[in-house]
């Protein structure tokens, strides 16, 4: 695990090592069969001279992972030109960003989510900040605004594997000021960290 803080001296520099993992290595895309495609946003920004991510803290309201820690985004809809439309549509319903206020860097591999059984595309961008976030209270409770070194501290990541209708599968968590980052989310953070640290 890398430790050079080095890493996380300003937005720019960590986008300059997310940028050269990224540009040139072809993502790995899962069969849609049987799953719904969705796509998220990992949102960064630089504040108080350091990167951070935004996430949301999803309300008791919505129908999948009521109360959970989650990437800002959604289901394809058969509007969405593609997945990358679909994330910056979700993000800009959910939290208020508007799309033209997003520069996506790239895409991240896919996931799925083993209960609910969608197929997550997530794309990385970088948006303003201060922003004047505007959330959508039915289906957002909250905004998390984590420094990105949380996520490469390794202290602060756990790994078990559990039993899901029989099948082993892996859990990823990360702790944060109180929160349990888990789940897809967490193994799309985790593959970002990798390939930035690789």
């Amino acid at each position: 695990m890398n430790t050079d803080k080095t890493l996380f001296r300003s937005m720019s520099e960590f986008e300059s090592r997310l940028l050269r993992a990224i540009t040139g290595r072809s993502k790995i895309r899962l069969p849609a069969t049987d799953l719904i495609t969705a796509a998220v946003l990992a949102p960064l920004f630089e504040k108080d001279g350091a990167p951070h991510m935004l996430l949301t803290k999803r309300s008791d309201h919505v129908e999948h992972h009521r109360g959970e820690i989650s990437f800002p985004g959604g289901k394809l809809d058969p509007t969405d030109r593609d997945e990358e439309h679909c994330a910056l549509r979700e993000t800009s319903e959910e939290v208020g960003i508007e799309t033209g206020d997003v520069r996506v860097l790239g895409e991240l591999d896919d996931f799925y989510t083993v209960a609910t059984r969608f197929r997550v595309s997530p794309f990385v961008g970088i948006i303003p900040y201060p922003y004047e976030f505007k959330t959508n209270e039915r289906e957002i409770a909250g905004l998390l605004a984590v420094p990105l070194e949380v996520f490469f501290d390794p202290n602060r990541r756990s790994e078990d594997t559990w039993i899901f209708r029989g099948e082993e599968i892996q859990v990823v968590s990360y702790k944060w000021n109180g929160h349990n980052i888990w789940g897809a989310t967490a193994r799309i953070i985790k593959h970002m960290v990798e390939l930035v640290d690789h």
